[in-house]
């Protein structure tokens, strides 16, 4: 993996954590506008789409006033699904399973190993 592709994603995580930080400072849960942001951020640096993620962590910032009514409204229809501590646990899971390269197999054959490193790196594009 790339050097630069890494402080991308350590910057995305450290967003992510500063944002569920804040939330723990107003000592409240992500109103259905953060929610929606966070989890797509999640689900977005788990398929390693680090732009989408950092949309999301932008728009999650954005005041209440800069926010479209129209999608306010969508979201007030539906109900929430995840709370700090469930956004909490998907990082963790992320930054465990997609946040570092995988470890060597000693058990595989040379030739495998670089078939499946060069498979892995395509799909990091």
């Amino acid at each position: 993996m790339q050097r630069d592709s890494i402080d991308r994603k350590d910057r995305l995580y450290d967003t992510f954590t500063a944002a569920l930080a804040l939330l723990d400072a107003e000592h409240r849960e992500p109103d259905r506008w953060e929610e929606e942001c966070l989890s797509y951020a999640l689900g977005a640096m788990a398929c390693g789409m680090y732009l989408v993620a950092e949309v999301e962590l932008a728009a999650f910032k954005r005041p209440l006033a800069e926010r479209s009514p129209e999608v306010l409204a969508a979201l007030a229809a539906k109900p929430a699904r995840f709370t700090k501590a469930m956004l909490r646990h998907g990082l963790d899971y992320v930054q465990q399973h997609y946040g570092q390269p995988p470890a060597a197999d000693l058990d595989v054959p040379p030739a495998l190993a670089a078939g499946q490193r060069a498979f892995q790196s395509s799909l990091a594009r």
